[in-house]
């Protein structure tokens, strides 16, 4: 993802070229893209130093019109009926208005996080894992197929371990 250039790196690019340095010098000694140069070197010649000021206010999504008809009709629809998801409001809108451009799905769902409608899964649901409290009351089962051992034999043995103690019982051995 690109980052912004720090305004020490753009004066120095202004410095640097007043004292006649290439742009192509200047891109190698501040490891700055030539397109980057050139298009602070137009803004510092339109606006001056206040040209070279990072312009955050620029940067990241923004928020529709609280009067724009579709993120109206999206909040509501959503108000209206919680249990439904983007897929299905997409689908509903776009059968009623088939004339209307939607924005994608997961614009709309990130409409239903700022409005607070939901929110923003982190990560999948862990299941609720029940381990043993006693010995012998669960085990744990491992195959280990086809190893080979010092001896260059090749033999499975099957790991069976008591899940309260984590002691392994009596593993037993094949020879192939």
């Amino acid at each position: 993802m690109p980052r912004s250039t720090s305004m020490a790196v753009r004066q120095q690019i202004v410095q640097r070229l007043s004292e006649g340095l290439s742009i192509s010098e200047i891109s190698r000694q501040l490891k700055v893209s030539r397109s980057t140069i050139h298009r602070l070197l137009g803004q510092y010649q339109t606006h001056g130093s206040a040209g070279l000021v990072p312009q955050y206010s620029h940067c990241g999504k923004t928020r529709p019109p609280s009067d724009d008809f579709i993120f109206r009709a999206v909040r509501c629809l959503k108000a209206w009926h919680p249990g439904w998801g983007g897929e299905k409001i997409h689908a509903e809108i776009t059968q009623a208005r088939p004339d209307l451009a939607l924005p994608s799905i997961r614009t709309l769902y990130r409409w239903f996080r700022w409005n607070g409608q939901t929110e923003a899964k982190t990560r999948f649901p862990q299941p609720d894992r029940k381990w043993a409290k006693a010995l012998h009351e669960g085990w744990q089962i491992d195959a280990k197929e086809e190893l080979t051992t010092a001896d260059q034999t090749r033999q499975c043995w099957l790991n069976i371990i008591d899940e309260c103690s984590g002691t392994v019982i009596d593993p037993v051995v094949f020879s192939l």
